[in-house]
């Protein structure tokens, strides 16, 4: 498990400035997940899903909804029946 940091509209990975990986978030009436982005020689080790997850904690926490437009983040949440309820989709 990575250690995700939070910055304003993102949770990333490793160096604020050169993230390894991050995801980016606009806040209105829900969270619109914007862009996910994992540093290839990182990918398809659960990074990016990771993150999704954060941001679903968050979203549950701000009592918000989260709306995909990434889609990658839309192929995470419409994957799994435990995000059913957290997330306004499909696309």
């Amino acid at each position: 498990m990575a250690e995700i940091k939070q910055d304003e509209g993102r949770f990333f990975v490793g160096n604020k400035e050169e993230p390894d990986a991050e995801v980016s978030f606009r806040e209105t009436d829900d969270i619109v997940i914007d862009h996910t982005l994992v540093k290839e020689d990182m990918q398809g080790d659960g990074l990016g899903t990771e993150l999704i997850d954060r941001v679903v904690a968050y979203a549950q926490e701000q009592d918000k909804q989260i709306v995909p437009v990434c889609t990658f983040a839309h192929q995470v949440l419409s994957s799994n029946k435990k995000y059913d309820g957290v997330w306004e989709g499909p696309l």
